[in-house]
């Protein structure tokens, strides 16, 4: 079985060297300093197809792709980057090549309301709106309610995401996470946009 999942993963490479380009590879070691630590850098090939038939880009705000690789050690959570794109590993499955998110925020995530700790500083992340917030949030009689958005969080070391955390990101917005799903393979959460 392990010979069978060498001789697949061989091949994976020799496509990423033939398709791709070359990228970066990090792996998250302090949340601080999330793309300190460079593994590598590697050729990547992404696609929204797991046959890579690069036939269609990815859709708009369906941040899952597949990556070709010859870096001899990703593991989920990885950081990726090929040019300006960021992506980060969600899952690896034997026989199958490694799922991605494409990231399209750089987030800092501080404690809850009142506690200035900063635990996470300008990590690569997914914010994609899903819907019409539940809440206003904004303390306005009458205020209009804020958008809702899924965030996709990598795997992050001595770090757990909860409920009531604030999030800013690059462009100086600022949210509020309602709802956290965790697993091995990243975090996922609802946030609510805070509109004051």
């Amino acid at each position: 079985m392990r010979a069978m999942q060498e001789r697949v993963e061989a091949g994976f490479a020799r496509a990423a060297r033939r398709l791709g380009m070359i990228g970066r590879h990090y792996r998250i070691l302090d949340p601080l300093k999330p793309l300190a630590a460079l593994m590598g850098s590697p050729f990547l090939c992404f696609d929204a197809d797991a046959g890579f038939q690069m036939r269609k880009p990815r859709m708009w705000a369906r941040p899952m792709v597949y990556v070709l690789s010859d870096a001899p050690s990703l593991r989920i959570g990885d950081i990726l980057r090929q040019g300006e794109c960021l992506y980060f590993v969600t899952e690896i499955e034997a026989f199958r090549p490694p799922l991605c998110v494409a990231c399209n925020r750089r987030i800092s995530i501080f404690g809850m309301r009142g506690v200035t700790q900063l635990h996470v500083d300008q990590c690569p992340a997914s914010v994609v709106l899903t819907g019409k917030g539940e809440g206003s949030h904004s303390g306005m009689p009458g205020a209009m309610r804020a958008g809702s958005y899924m965030l996709s969080l990598p795997a992050l070391p001595d770090f757990c995401l909860v409920p009531y955390m604030q999030i800013i990101d690059e462009l100086g917005m600022r949210y509020t996470v309602d709802s956290v799903e965790l697993s091995q393979n990243g975090t996922r959460a609802i946030l609510s946009l805070q509109q004051v």
